[in-house]
């Protein structure tokens, strides 16, 4: 298994077009087949008042690759290494954490080439809303005068109402993907404290779902194959939980880093809770359980998909309804800011 330092990864990337430029409001995101989903992403958060896109390739084949090269805010950077690639990463204060290649990028690559900078970190289908009125660089501007190293968001799951809703093709823009997903559960998923990580309450709506339509965890094989398993495999098969909060604004420093894909070695500000609109459910749902299952490189070996999986089947043979009781549709974000999904 490689041993790597967060410096180590300029050793270990090409940057294959763009010029990182200094002092520009950064974010950095990992993509591989995301062609659908990259013009609208990039426009959201262009629209946010994001000047510079960290993107690192991970061998995408779907022409996602020659789209980034055309884009002029994009540095995009590419390795030998693919995201699942197991590596020991040491942090600058000497503490270790065994994870793969890609969760290293998402902590190295901001920190060594926006050094001291807050930079953001958002995966292709997550699209992150402000409070009304206020600009990524407000936002930046309170964490400096915080003097806060990072910023937590609830991670809210956004779908359609039923599962036929889950037809036809992809939207092309952020706004297409509200009119074609527009519904979201609005009760709170994060406490923030002072000086600690945040609490974490309630259900996210893919475990909500993984309870209603009877989706338990299992170890896969018959008696012998899983008494032959290790605790260790055990442990990744029964994974299925789904993200309730990210921290995806960092201060990329030596005494500020990014953690795994949802902490920061800091405490985050107990004052800002931003909200990122997960789109999962949608018309490539299918799709993505295939490839993740396929490519084996997401948490845990990609076994929450094979749940997923499950859990598709059932609803379609059912014509299975998405919504609940409490299920909003999105029109603002007064919403997330009454119900607790976002504080400012």
């Amino acid at each position: 298994m490689l041993n790597l330092r967060l410096e180590d990864v300029s050793d270990l990337v090409t940057i294959v077009s763009g010029k990182i430029r200094t002092n520009a409001v950064s974010m950095f995101a990992i993509v591989k087949d995301e062609m659908d989903l990259l013009p609208a992403f990039l426009d959201h958060y262009r629209e946010l008042g994001f000047s510079q896109f960290l993107i690192f390739d991970d061998q995408s084949s779907d022409g996602g690759r020659a789209f980034l090269e055309a884009q002029n805010d994009v540095v995009l950077f590419t390795s030998h290494l693919t995201f699942g690639v197991p590596v020991t990463v040491t942090f600058p204060d000497g503490s270790r954490r065994e994870d793969r290649a890609g969760i290293y990028f998402k902590a190295a690559i901001p920190h060594v080439y926006c050094p001291d900078q807050i930079v953001g970190y958002f995966d292709a289908d997550e699209f992150l809303f402000l409070p009304p009125d206020v600009s990524i660089q407000q936002v930046i501007d309170r964490m400096d005068k915080e003097a806060a190293d990072c910023a937590v968001a609830s991670v809210v799951e956004f779908f359609p109402e039923a599962i036929s809703g889950l037809a036809g093709p992809m939207p092309k823009d952020f706004q297409g993907l509200l009119g074609s997903y527009p519904c979201f559960e609005p009760e709170p998923l994060v406490n923030l404290r002072k000086g600690m990580d945040p609490e974490l309450i309630n259900l996210s709506k893919t475990n909500r779902l993984f309870e209603q339509y009877g989706v338990q965890p299992s170890v896969e094989g018959g008696f012998f194959k899983r008494l032959l398993t290790s605790r260790r495999e055990k442990k990744a098969q029964l994974f299925q939980k789904s993200p309730r909060h990210k921290i995806p604004l960092v201060r990329r420093s030596n005494t500020s880093w990014q953690i795994g894909s949802h902490y920061c070695n800091q405490p985050p500000s107990d004052s800002i809770l931003l909200t990122i609109g997960h789109f999962v459910f949608t018309a490539r749902f299918a799709e993505k359980i295939a490839r993740a299952q396929e490519w084996k490189a997401h948490t845990s070996g990609a076994s929450k998909y094979r749940y997923y999986s499950e859990l598709l089947s059932k609803m379609e043979a059912v014509d299975g309804r998405f919504v609940g009781p409490e299920t909003q549709k999105f029109e603002s974000e007064e919403q997330f800011l009454d119900c607790g999904l976002m504080r400012w």
